[in-house]
């Protein structure tokens, strides 16, 4: 080889090498929010978003202490890759984990991390409901102290500020609230004059208001599973449609549960009847030779040997409260008989219980200027259970527990327990100079 060539060789590898391809480092994950931000302890099977870039397939998550290496009783049960910028975790929060901030970090299968600090905390989970009114609160019937539970959904803050999604029941006997922490992911958002009913081990809420618009879906929560189930809608499985203030109580003879009207987006108001059958999910319109005028904002319970008593309400028009009463007999409507020249209630948003004594109708407003009712009133049903006389009658005596007033607000709902004999009401509201005041108080009445 002669000089010339060496030269040439020599100077070919040196820019080959000059210009080989630099190795660029892949970009480290980054990790920045994470939603819903916090959760209680005791929480399971809760989906929490993190968002942040450079995910890929194979990324696994990490909840520990801030500034450590503990899990801190937060475990991961699964990761679902979405994109490069969202992941969805889904997490089990233990009832002794740690009350503290937590760091949040993804690892990728080739080694790279990414962390995101304080992006999530662990809270106690608390043990008295909020202030709230436009609730719902109702019993599951239960005919011992063990499984008697009184059931309350959702409702509104003060200045109609929605409260937390949450379901709570009350113990009579205990007088204790407790808190529902569901056994699964899916579960109903904010609600407020959502209608509730429960018996043979399922509660069923149905419509209502987010707070920003009318909500459309049925929602079964099973005591036995402490899990809630969406109830699917479509051609073959319609639903009733878009409404709020709907009137709901469960018909233990016809084993459903018995829905009328509400008030929809539009008039006119509605007058239809739904029951629902928590087993198969099902609704099922039922086409009465007779039906009530519409109405909302009314209320029923099941009486043994009548049917499904409703009482009250108003129209779409707010006009005035509805001084009638129907028996639903699982196949038609018919309306009751009083002597409407004695002393009988015309109310909206009121309460119906079932006691050793009778029917008892209490709370709720008598104007639609929202006067409250201060009468607590019993409907006896005559021998031929189509008609009945009113009377008014005695609160007994009632006195507040855990710490809160002995007031009975207006606004305030109603749920009778049966093994303890026991009237609860909780909440209300009261219009003030400052906006709207909620209250949180529970009144026990014997």
């Amino acid at each position: 080889m002669n000089a010339w060539k060496r030269i040439a060789l020599a100077a070919l590898a040196f820019f080959g090498v000059g210009f080989a391809p630099i190795a660029v480092a892949a970009p480290l994950p980054m990790v920045t929010s994470a939603t819903p931000a916090s959760a209680y302890a005791g929480t399971t099977a809760l989906d929490v978003v993190v968002t942040g870039s450079n995910f890929d397939r194979t990324a696994r998550v990490q909840y520990l202490v801030t500034g450590t290496t503990d899990t801190g009783g937060i475990a991961v049960t699964k990761v679902v890759y979405r994109s490069a910028s969202q992941l969805v975790t889904t997490i089990a929060v233990a009832g002794t984990a740690d009350l503290s901030k937590f760091d949040i970090v993804v690892t990728l299968s080739d080694g790279r991390k990414g962390k995101g600090t304080t992006l999530f905390m662990v809270q106690a989970p608390p043990t008295y409901p909020a202030n709230r009114a436009w609730h719902s609160f109702t019993s599951n019937g239960g005919s011992d102290v063990a499984a008697s539970r009184l059931y309350m959904y959702g409702g509104a803050g003060s200045d109609a500020q929605a409260v937390p999604a949450d379901l709570w029941y009350y113990g009579a006997y205990y007088d204790q609230w407790t808190l529902v922490s569901p056994a699964s992911t899916a579960k109903p958002g904010r609600r407020q004059w959502e209608g509730l009913s429960c018996g043979a081990g399922a509660c069923v809420m149905e419509a209502g208001s987010n707070g920003v618009g009318l909500v459309n879906e049925t929602w079964v929560y099973g005591e036995a599973t402490n899990a809630w189930t969406q109830a699917k809608c479509g051609r073959t499985s319609p639903c009733p449609a878009v409404r709020q203030m709907v009137t709901m109580a469960f018909d233990p003879q016809g084993g459903n549960h018995l829905l009328f009207g509400g008030r929809g987006s539009q008039s006119p108001g509605l007058n239809d009847t739904w029951t629902f059958d928590a087993a198969t999910l099902k609704w099922t319109l039922r086409a009465p030779a007779f039906k009530p005028a519409e109405r909302n904002r009314a209320a029923a319970i099941y009486v043994p040997g009548i049917g499904v008593v409703m009482h009250g309400g108003q129209d779409y028009y707010g006009r005035a409260p509805y001084c009638d009463m129907y028996v639903w007999n699982g196949s038609n409507w018919r309306q009751v008989q009083f002597d409407m020249n004695q002393p009988h209630p015309c109310l909206h948003t009121h309460s119906m219980a079932r006691d050793g004594q009778g029917l008892v109708v209490t709370g709720g407003y008598v104007d639609t200027s929202d006067t409250p009712s201060a009468v607590l009133w019993r409907f006896t049903f005559a021998a031929d259970a189509k008609s009945g006389v009113w009377s008014q009658a005695s609160s007994g005596v009632c006195q507040p527990i855990i710490a809160t007033d002995a007031t009975i607000h207006p606004g305030a709902k109603m749920a009778y327990d049966n093994p303890t004999a026991t009237r609860v009401w909780f909440g209300g509201e009261q219009n003030d100079t400052s906006g709207v005041i909620r209250y949180g108080n529970t009144v026990e009445c014997h």
